[in-house]
């Protein structure tokens, strides 16, 4: 199952925004004065994977406060398209992602009938992902469909 957050209004046409994109990166929204956490899983044109926290901040937390957190939902596969509905998104800090960090993205896998060396081949991927720089990212949707291309 692919949760939308947001769903796109048909003035959506032609909406874009420039992101950095970092697997294991904490991203922060900021939605009635308060602040709030997901942390980046993996990422594709279609959804982005995200551990979710329920803590919420009046400011911006700093990096170890948030390698403390303790995701409420381990994964949320989220439409892609979500991205271009919160303009307050930002990546505050990254760290590389570890197997047990993705222990909710591996149970997810297993439902969508992906085999185990499958899994684990990706696994290795995405954390290897989290270890390099962030990307630079443009989002467009275009016919409907999210477009995106290196800034």
């Amino acid at each position: 199952m692919l949760y939308s957050l947001n769903c796109l209004a048909a003035n959506d046409e032609g909406k874009a925004v420039d992101i950095d994109i970092q697997w294991g990166a904490y991203y922060l929204t900021k939605e009635d004065n308060q602040y709030r956490v997901f942390r980046l899983l993996d990422f594709n044109r279609y959804a982005y994977h995200a551990a979710i926290f329920k803590e919420t901040f009046a400011t911006k937390p700093t990096k170890d406060k948030l390698l403390q957190l303790t995701p409420f939902v381990g994964h949320a596969p989220i439409d892609a398209k979500a991205l271009l509905q919160d303009e307050s998104i930002q990546l505050l800090a990254s760290a590389p992602l570890k197997k047990e960090d993705l222990e909710g993205y591996r149970y997810y896998l297993e439902e969508q009938g992906m085999s185990a060396d499958e899994m684990e081949e990706l696994i290795q991927r995405i954390m290897e992902f989290s270890t390099q720089p962030p990307l630079q990212l443009r989002l467009e949707i275009i016919d409907n469909e999210l477009k995106i291309s290196q800034r």
